[in-house]
């Protein structure tokens, strides 16, 4: 009913008006007929304000509906009187019968009955008392009975009009509250299907993360455990089931990430993570999984990029492997013969951006228009025999193009049956601004160089030309091992001899590991070449027989330029005259601290011990006076403990207990970067994580491996002057025997431009390498198997530090992929980086074992160990030493142990404990031993 008493307020809010109407036009009639004005004006208005008043008092109420048909009837009963004995008084009975239709907008039958008796009360009562006011012929009661009838059919008609328009109002009421309530209903069920889709979707992420935790956990083991099974002896039966196993194993979890990966996709919530990255590296483990796949498959893989391509570039270089990987992977699967190529170009977009242009084309099977149409579909794949005969799930393609546009592009495929296929795609990448030219071979260097190429496959010697001819090296080529060999010794002949051999490793009758025992038992000293396996095969077969061969590196085919070159920089460099160089660009100072900042105290948080001795000899010689901390936990409790006695802060990022962000959020809650500097020092140098280390409050950012030079620039620029006291001066490491002149794969000169010149420090340092990071590479594998990727991304990164400070270039290259690879917890990869770094790991680590030796024993003037009362003087120094926290205490132990010859024994508990930085517990058997007595004498006090 709400609509007709909205119709019922809009009617009467016309007729009040039309009431009013009434008055002046009654004033006017009353005047042209001769009569007073006023009487009848006022009467009208009578009327007219009664309405108004009932109007105001209650609205559309049936009381106000009531008297406007009354005060309504009774105007034209006003007329028809001013009018007497006029010749229009009959005519104005008709306004009788048009009010009365008028009331039909009250929508109420009951006004139109009331109007209705109103004028038949009218003409009857006049008709009696006054006829004069009804008809012109004075009283005429037949007229009357006329009058009655037609105003009775009238209301009668409208009576019916009213109750069907009423009627009509009530049944769409009906309907829009129906209407209504179904909206409701309808809303409700809406909201409550989408909190259950919510709930559902919700239920559906985190079912998919437990079941990638769950899942990828166990499938790891099984993959980790077989691999290694398969490098241990077995029977060709064991080994043959071992193999279906992991090829099987792989397969599962290649289908798991794929579901995973494409499920993320579906739900929008797969994001870019954008970072510089250098291109030609991050492929090197796709060629090294593809190249393998493709040997055995006997198809010829080939990589061509573009020197127009920046080297480093911004993106994210996970997902753009991922995309690349899995089209080289298809090519090879579908392709029985013939090649595979990866073709890699670019052009400018803007200065800062470039668009990638990525194609991979093979020879296989090929396509018809049909089977491309739906090649891009989820769980679709070219037709129904593909997937029994090749493998795979369909998923593969439809995550590669969702990842492109992702990334802003489009794959697009051309393909005709039995000539193969090409799919390509374009993406923008940007570009990281300006860098220092990486140190490289120059042209004339490279120039240079007498090079030999030995391999029985022309293509390949073809290949590996081209790269030099680009470089505008001549090569001189051999077809077979035998050749190499005569070539090799026929030039050294002429006093000529090569500089570097490429070999392939299988040839017939000959192979490259017994090449190249050949060419180093045969080379006359002094002049024998670099050699260099060139292989398809994977490496780790050879790997045993390459160290004992004289085999300076790897390349897996297909080989790269870029690649190519680093190879050669780091093996010729060291041997000429750059390397000679190198000792000329040292500086004839030790790089220190302004004078006016020498002797304040800094405290260097960081947990490798290698690392921690290594930077407390930069910043001793700085001038610095150095605290340590082993975590971010101590360093917090040291610098509350300190009162602002510190002038910075040398935080390390990764680290157990309090990683170096926490500690820095804990420290800045108390101390502001003016008052208190806080510089990372970690070996994480991408620009994400040094907008981490900003961001948490830290002033600067030195990525290791540290150059002295540049870290007391950075440290001159934020030390706070403060209570300094004089610096020792500091006293020559006692060396343990001589630092050799070259120690490969260390590269000695560059090191020891970070040890500002310490050969005996550098040695030790070398040492301690191959004690503490012996167990590096079983430690990543058993992490990685139990999917425990922080510790294996922690243990990567310290690796990756320390070689990095030991100028161990392939360990750290090596143990950087492996962080990548760590922090993006995918596993895709994974081993054949593990070899790479086991492969840069073992001659390091053969090279830091020749360094150690029994320790000395120091003897007294008469050739026997000291006696231990001449000890006193050091034992006050060590306790010193412990209370001060210094480092210098475990080198003053290690001097205390030889000296003692069979007694030093007793200290191998203090020793530990002073390893593990535990000092208090140090003090505390200092004093224990200083009460105890010894095998021979008495220990002083």
């Amino acid at each position: 009913m709400d609509e007709i008493d909205r119709l019922r307020r809009r009617f009467g809010a016309i007729l009040l008006p039309l009431l009013w109407l009434h008055a002046p036009f009654m004033a006017l009639a009353a005047l042209a007929v001769g009569r007073p004005a006023w009487p009848a004006a006022l009467c009208s208005a009578a009327m007219a304000g009664l309405v108004h008043l009932c109007w105001a008092r209650w609205g559309s109420e049936p009381v106000t509906r009531y008297l406007s048909a009354v005060a309504l009837m009774g105007q034209p009963a006003l007329l028809v009187y001013l009018l007497s004995g006029h010749g229009w008084q009959m005519d104005m009975h008709m306004y009788f019968f048009a009010a009365l239709a008028l009331l039909i907008g009250w929508c109420d039958w009951r006004v139109v009955v009331v109007a209705a008796v109103t004028v038949a009360l009218h003409h009857l009562m006049l008709n009696l008392l006054l006829p004069a006011a009804v008809f012109p012929s004075n009283g005429d009661l037949n007229r009357v009975w006329l009058h009655a009838a037609i105003v009775a059919f009238q209301t009668a008609v409208l009576v019916w009009l009213a109750n069907r328009l009423v009627g009509s109002f009530s049944r769409i009421g009906a309907m829009s509250a129906e209407i209504m309530r179904t909206n409701e209903t309808l809303e409700q069920r809406v909201a409550t299907r989408t909190r259950e889709a919510e709930a559902a979707n919700m239920a559906k992420s985190m079912f998919l993360a437990n079941m990638s935790h769950e899942i990828r956990t166990p499938m790891n083991a099984i993959l980790g455990f077989s691999h290694l099974v398969l490098r241990s002896e077995l029977t060709a039966k064991q080994r043959d089931h071992l193999q279906k196993i992991k090829t099987a194993s792989g397969a599962l979890l290649g289908l798991i990430n794929d579901i995973l990966d494409f499920s993320k996709i579906e739900a929008g919530k797969l994001t870019l993570d954008l970072a510089p990255f250098d291109l030609r590296q991050s492929l090197d483990s796709i060629i090294g999984i593809t190249a393998d796949r493709a040997q055995e498959r006997g198809v010829a893989l080939q990589v061509r990029i573009d020197p127009a391509v920046p080297r480093r570039l911004v993106g994210d270089s996970l997902r753009l492997n991922q995309v690349i990987l899995n089209l080289l992977t298809n090519a090879i699967k579908f392709t029985d013969r013939g090649e595979v190529v990866l073709s890699i170009g670019c052009r400018s977009a803007s200065e800062a951006s470039v668009v990638l242009k990525v194609a991979v084309t093979d020879t296989g099977i090929g396509m018809t228009e049909e089977q491309r149409a739906r090649l891009f579909r989820p769980f679709t794949q070219a037709d129904s025999t593909t997937t029994r005969k090749f493998g795979g799930t369909g998923l593969g393609l439809a995550i590669s193009q969702q990842l492109v546009e992702l990334m802003g592009g489009h794959i697009e495929v051309e393909s005709s049956p039995g000539r193969g296929s090409r799919f390509h795609f374009a993406t923008p990448l940007g570009t990281e601004p300006a860098m220092a030219a990486e140190e490289r071979l120059t042209p004339d260097e490279l120039q240079r160089l007498r090079i030999l190429i030995v391999d029985d496959n022309a293509a390949s010697r073809e290949v590996l030309q081209e790269i030099f001819a680009s470089w505008s090296v001549p090569v001189d080529l051999a077809a077979s091992a035998a050749e190499g060999l005569s070539a090799i010794e026929a030039q050294a002949a002429r006093g000529e001899p090569y500089d570097l051999v490429l070999l392939d490793w299988k040839m017939p009758g000959m192979d490259g590991i017994e090449a190249a025992r050949r060419i180093r038992k045969e080379s006359r000293p002094g002049a024998s070449p670099a050699v260099v396996m060139v292989s398809a095969h994977g490496r780790q077969e050879a790997l045993a027989e390459a160290q004992t061969a004289g085999i300076a590196a790897f390349l897996v085919k297909p080989v790269d330029a870029a690649m190519m070159q680093d190879v050669i920089h780091g093996l010729i460099a060291g041997r000429g005259t750059a390397a000679a160089a190198r000792p000329q660009q040292r500086a004839e100072t030790v790089p220190m601290v302004a004078p006016h900042l020498r002797g304040g105290h800094v405290l260097l948080a960081e947990d490798n011990e290698i690392n921690r001795e290594l930077a407390v000899e930069l910043l001793g010689d700085a001038g610095l006076h150095v605290d340590i901390a082993e975590n971010g936990r101590v360093a917090l409790e040291k610098v509350l403990a300190a009162e602002g006695r510190f002038a910075a802060v040398l935080m390390d990022v990764q680290m157990p207990e309090m990683d170096g962000i926490e500690a820095t959020l804990a420290i800045r809650q108390r101390f502001g970067p003016d008052s208190l500097p806080i510089i990372a020092m970690t070996a994480h140098a991408y620009e994400q994580e040094r907008q981490r280390c900003f961001d948490a409050g830290m002033n600067d950012h030195v990525a290791k491996p540290v150059d002295p030079a540049q870290l007391v620039a950075v440290l001159d620029r934020w030390l706070k002057p403060g209570q300094a006291a004089p610096v020792a001066a500091a006293r020559p490491m006692a060396a343990e025997g001589e630092l050799p002149a070259s120690l490969p794969p260390f590269d000695l000169d560059a090191a020891l431009l970070r040890l500002n010149g310490k050969r005996g420090l550098l040695r030790k340092l070398i040492a301690d390498f191959g004690v503490k990071f012996g167990d590096t590479v079983p430690a990543l594998r058993g992490a990685i198997g139990r999917g425990d990727w922080a510790e294996a991304r922690r243990l990567a990164h310290t690796l990756k530090g320390v070689a990095g400070s030991l100028e161990i270039r392939a360990v750290a290259e090596a143990a950087r992929l492996i962080e990548d690879a760590a922090h993006a917890g995918r596993p895709e990869g994974i081993e054949a980086l593990l070899i790479r770094l086991d492969q840069a790991m073992t001659p390091a680590l053969a090279a830091a074992g020749s360094l150690r030796a029994p320790a000395a024993v120091a003897l007294a003037d008469d050739g026997q160990p000291l006696d231990p009362v001449s000890l006193a003087p050091l034992v006050a120094e060590l306790r010193g030493l412990l209370q001060r926290r210094s480092l210098r205490a475990r080198r003053l132990l290690e001097t205390m142990e030889a000296s003692l010859g069979a007694s030093g024994a007793q200290l191998g508990p203090l020793k530990a404990a002073v390893g593990a930085l535990d000092y208090v517990g140090a003090e505390a058997l200092l004093e224990g031993l200083v009460r105890q007595p010894m095998l021979s004498g008495k220990w002083p006090s």
